[in-house]
C-alpha cells in the first residue's frame, strides 16, 4: 500500500475524528497511521488484535475502527460481535480492511457487525474517502443526537411550563372547599405539547369562571398559542364581564396575534350557585353537557359561535342551564367526539350515550377514568384531549 496519493488536510472538519487502528501486522498498522495523518486525521490509536482493541475502546473511545480479520487471541469476526452487543458501540462505524476477499467472508462480517469492507491490497485514496464518509455520518449523528437531546430538554420545560398554567390538584381542593363546586379534569396534549387549555377561577360572591379552550393543530405552535392566550385572559379579567362580553374581548385581542389561518374554539362560563345557573358562551366549541339528579341522559347546551382569531369584530351570544345542586356539568374538547367510528366519528351523540351509561355513577372520579378507558377502546384519539368534569355538591 502507498500513502502518496493521499490528500492533504481536513477540508471536511474532521481533525478532531478519533480512529482505532486494529492489525496484528506492525507494518500494516504504520502504513495506516500514516496514511491517516496524510489526510489530516491524526488522533489515531493502534491494537494488535480484537481483546488489545477491546481495552483501549474504554479510554479512547473512536469514532471509527479499522480493523484486520484475521489476527491472533481474537480475531476480527469476535471483536465485530462484541462490539454490537455493547449499547455504547452499536452505531459506531466498522470499516474491515482485510485480505479475505471470499463473497462469504464478506457476509460473515457484515453479519457480525461491520459497517464497510475493502480488500487488500488497500487503495489508499479508496481507503481514505471511505474513512471520511464513515466519519463524516458519524459526526452528522452526534449533531444529531445532540440537538435530540437538546430538543428533548427544551420540550420538556415548555410542556411543564404549559402544565402550570393548568390549575393543579390544591388549587381545586380549595375551589371545592371554598364553593361546593369538585372538579375532575384530564389533559392529554397528542404530541410533547399541546394546544388545548383550560382554567377556572373563584370570583366575588361564590361565583366560579370556567373555560376551555381548543386551538386547531397540535404540538409547539398550538402550544405557544396557549401561552399568548394565557396572558391575554389575565389581561382581559373575568370579574366584570358576562361570558359573551370575555369571548368578545379575548377575540379582538388575539385576532392582532395569530398567524393568518389559525384560530381556536372557547367555551368560557359562569357558575352562579346562588341562582343555581350556568350562564356560558361559546366560540365554536363543543356542546356542554350537563345532567341532573335522576336524569336519564346529560341535556347538550349550544356550542355554535364563531371561532376566535378569524374575525376583530365578532360578538357572542349568552346562555345558561340550570345547575341546581348535585348537578353535573361536562366540558372537553373535540378530540373526544372525533374518534373514528367505522365510516363516521363518534360525534356528540355517542358522548352523551356513553355518559348515560354511566350517569348514576355517584364518584366522579370513576365516572370521568371510566369514561376516558371506552373513549380510547372506541379508537385511536389523534388529537389533544381536554375533559373537565365539575359536579356541585349536594
Amino acid at each position: 500500500m502507498s500513502v502518496e496519493p493521499a490528500v492533504r488536510g481536513t477540508p471536511d472538519g474532521l481533525e478532531s475524528a478519533r480512529v482505532l487502528v486494529v492489525d496484528d501486522n506492525r507494518i500494516n498498522r504504520h502504513l495506516l497511521l500514516a496514511l491517516l495523518e496524510r489526510g489530516g486525521i491524526t488522533l489515531v490509536e493502534q491494537a494488535e488484535d480484537g481483546q488489545d482493541a477491546l481495552t483501549r475502546m474504554e479510554h479512547f473511545k473512536p469514532d471509527l475502527v479499522l480493523l484486520d480479520l484475521m489476527m491472533p487471541h481474537m480475531d476480527g469476526f469476535e471483536m465485530c460481535r462484541r462490539l454490537r452487543a455493547d449499547p455504547r458501540w452499536k452505531a459506531l462505524p466498522v470499516l474491515v480492511q482485510s485480505s479475505l476477499n471470499r463473497a462469504e467472508d464478506r457476509a460473515r462480517a457484515f453479519a457480525a457487525g461491520a459497517t464497510d469492507y475493502v480488500t487488500k491490497p488497500i487503495n489508499a485514496v479508496e481507503l481514505l474517502a471511505r474513512v471520511r464518509i464513515h466519519l463524516r455520518k458519524r459526526a452528522l449523528l452526534r449533531d444529531l443526537e445532540q440537538y435530540h437531546s437538546r430538543t428533548e430538554a427544551e420540550l420538556a420545560l415548555a410542556r411543564n411550563m404549559q402544565v402550570r398554567l393548568l390549575p393543579g390538584p390544591d388549587r381545586l381542593a380549595e375551589l371545592e372547599a371554598a364553593t361546593g363546586v369538585a372538579v375532575d379534569a384530564h389533559f392529554a396534549p397528542s404530541s410533547e405539547l399541546g394546544g388545548d387549555f383550560w382554567g377556572i377561577e373563584r370570583l366575588p360572591g361564590g361565583r366560579i369562571a370556567v373555560y376551555l379552550v381548543d386551538f386547531s393543530g397540535h404540538g409547539v405552535g398550538a402550544a405557544l398559542n396557549t401561552f399568548r392566550l394565557d396572558a391575554i385572559c389575565r389581561q382581559v379579567g373575568t370579574t366584570a364581564l358576562t361570558p359573551a362580553e370575555f369571548l368578545a374581548a379575548v377575540n379582538r385581542r388575539l385576532c392582532g396575534l395569530l398567524p393568518s389561518g389559525q384560530f381556536a374554539t372557547m367555551l368560557t362560563g359562569l357558575i352562579d350557585p346562588v341562582a343555581g345557573v350556568f350562564h356560558y358562551a361559546s366560540a365554536g366549541s363543543t356542546a356542554p353537557m350537563l345532567w341532573l339528579p335522576g336524569d336519564a341522559a346529560p341535556r347538550l347546551g349550544d356550542g355554535t359561535g364563531l371561532p376566535l382569531g378569524l374575525l376583530p369584530s365578532a360578538s357572542y351570544d349568552s346562555r345558561q342551564m340550570p345547575l341546581p345542586p348535585g348537578a353535573r356539568l361536562f366540558l372537553y374538547s373535540d378530540a373526544a367526539i372525533e374518534i373514528p367510528v367505522g365510516t363516521d366519528v363518534l360525534d356528540e351523540t355517542g358522548l352523551a350515550a356513553m355518559i348515560a351509561r354511566r350517569i348514576d355513577e355517584p364518584d366522579s372520579g370513576r365516572l370521568l377514568a371510566g369514561l376516558l378507558e371506552e373513549l380510547r377502546a372506541t379508537g385511536p384519539i389523534d388529537d389533544d384531549l381536554t375533559a373537565l368534569l365539575l359536579t356541585r355538591r349536594g
